[in-house]
């Protein structure tokens, strides 16, 4: 069977380019494989921006490529080859130049399965990202390109699978499936990222150079796992104008209703204030510490009192590799900011409007007053943000009856409808959850694995949930990044060998995961 091969490095960054672990790099290792896979013949790279040294293959380069873009070059490549009247290509292997971690075996297994059973696409599953190569037929190239053709589809990891998902009936697919299951660690074994990269390198330090070798170990090492922060939760304001019921800051805040962190009596700013320049200063150490990062200013209190909200977007937005989230109220916001941001940064904003009820007697109830503006906010941020803008309830005993209600009304609205898990902080609220839904074995919990919670004075405890300081990590302003990172090292090695702290041992947030 004539087989030729793909390799993905449109949208490669510098980290795949570089030695990991003291050896070869990504881009390297990758090309090595496509010299050891059996029967491979000719190979196409896709290149983006950056020069790679020594493709072996024909080279196609484009500034940006998307799922229609390397679907046709690839029919384009497949037509030049069966020119040469060696035959016909039988199967088109699809890999990533980021992921050296590629299994030759699995690949091997892969590609067995797909002959056998004449498949028009063959993938793994339940191993982690990174691990496995992909095999389509040329005969269903005209079919997904159509399915993609006008949809602008990005070529993030597990793209062609979602798009075959598209038309699943139509197409004969072969599974390889993993003797063990870790799609819950939502790893990617790719060196896209400085925190993957890390990821990448500590693995091959361990002894992994294969999938059954990461198959043994990142069960037995789930403390590699912890690597850079990833979402930081960040105060910008104590005050809020509300108290809602389901919140733990009015009873942690002081009078949130008529907090103003931003003058005192004398029109200075106080000490534990936010202002631009020292929040400037500390998304510059977030990206410089973690390469990439969801940043999300809205921990605590509402973030548009904050004076200068829309230059803290900037600030996030300015810098390469930050992406943002807002979670508000609705209320507070001065007007035209919603038309200014969208028209500035367009969807590249992702907000979450807390509204917790559709009606406005149960609203009243949970929230307090602002239902009108709440609601008007959480229109206009639809129709100016479609993608990337949410309305959110939290899931309590208090609105349980309403929940319908509030699901139905908003799909008619818009799809982007979160129903949010009821958190009693680790037992300082009272206890208002419907149902359990934390999984039967527990896991480290993934907050402490991936994001920080900084206070408006620089201060950063445990985890959100920490919110009456029993544990707390240090000062980002005075300590710095790196070192209130480090310092929660212990309490996740305490949740990998099963010894919970308090407050961890009453806190079910622990599966819940953020962007």
């Amino acid at each position: 069977m004539r087989t030729a091969a793909l390799v993905n490095a449109g949208s490669l960054s510098t980290f795949a380019l570089a030695p990991i672990a003291g050896g070869a790099s990504s881009w390297d290792r990758v090309k090595a494989l496509t010299s050891r896979l059996p029967d491979l013949g000719d190979v196409l790279v896709l290149q983006g921006k950056l020069d790679l040294p020594g493709p072996k293959g024909q080279v196609v380069r484009r500034e940006s490529w998307d799922a229609a873009g390397l679907l046709e070059e690839a029919s384009h490549f497949i037509a030049r080859l069966e020119a040469d009247g060696k035959g016909k290509v039988e199967a088109l292997v699809l890999m990533m130049a980021d992921e050296p971690l590629l299994d030759e075996d699995l690949a091997s297994l892969i590609l067995a399965d797909y002959r056998r059973y004449r498949a028009d696409y063959a993938f793994a599953d339940g191993y982690p990202v990174g691990l496995a190569i992909e095999v389509v037929h040329p005969r269903i190239l005209p079919a997904l390109i159509a399915l993609a053709t006008g949809k602008s589809l990005p070529l993030d990891r597990g793209w062609l699978f979602r798009l075959i998902q598209k038309d699943i009936n139509a197409f004969d697919i072969e599974t390889v499936i993993s003797p063990l299951d870790l799609r819950d660690l939502r790893l990617e074994l790719a060196c896209d990222t400085k925190r993957n990269t890390l990821l990448v390198e500590r693995l091959l330090e361990a002894g992994v150079t294969d999938a059954s070798a990461a198959l043994a170990l990142i069960p037995e090492r789930l403390g590699l796992l912890r690597t850079l922060p990833a979402f930081v939760q960040v105060q910008v304001t104590g005050g809020c104008p509300q108290a809602c019921r389901l919140c733990p800051w009015p009873l942690v805040g002081g009078d949130v209703l008529s907090r103003r962190d931003f003058a005192s009596h004398d029109g200075a700013l106080p000490r534990d204030a936010m202002p631009r320049e020292r929040f400037a200063a500390l998304v510059t150490a977030i990206a410089d510490f973690s390469g990439d990062a969801v940043i999300d200013i809205s921990l605590w209190g509402e973030p548009s009192l904050h004076p200068e909200v829309e230059g803290l977007v900037e600030e996030v937005l300015s810098r390469p590799g930050l992406s943002l989230i807002i979670e508000t109220s609705g209320l507070g916001w001065k007007p035209g900011s919603f038309a200014r941001l969208a028209s500035r940064w367009g969807e590249r904003i992702n907000w979450v409007v807390s509204l917790d009820a559709r009606g406005k007697d149960l609203y009243g109830r949970l929230r307090g007053p602002g239902y009108e503006e709440a609601m008007a906010s959480a229109a206009s941020l639809i129709a100016l943000f479609p993608k990337t803008a949410w309305v959110q309830t939290v899931r309590a005993q208090d609105n349980e009856s309403e929940l319908e209600d509030f699901w139905r009304g908003w799909r008619k609205e818009t799809e982007n409808v979160i129903v949010q898990k009821y958190s009693a902080f680790a037992g300082f609220l009272p206890a208002r959850k419907v149902t359990d839904l934390s999984p039967l074995k527990r896991r480290p919990c993934w907050h402490l694995k991936r994001d920080l919670s900084i206070l408006l004075d620089g201060s950063v405890p445990l985890c959100r949930e920490c919110v009456r300081g029993e544990i707390m990590l240090g000062n980002v302003f005075t300590d710095g990044i790196k070192s209130v990172w480090s310092a929660g090292e212990e309490q996740h090695r305490h949740h990998v060998e099963r010894a919970y702290p308090a407050p961890c041992e009453a806190c079910d947030e622990f599966y819940t995961f953020n962007a």
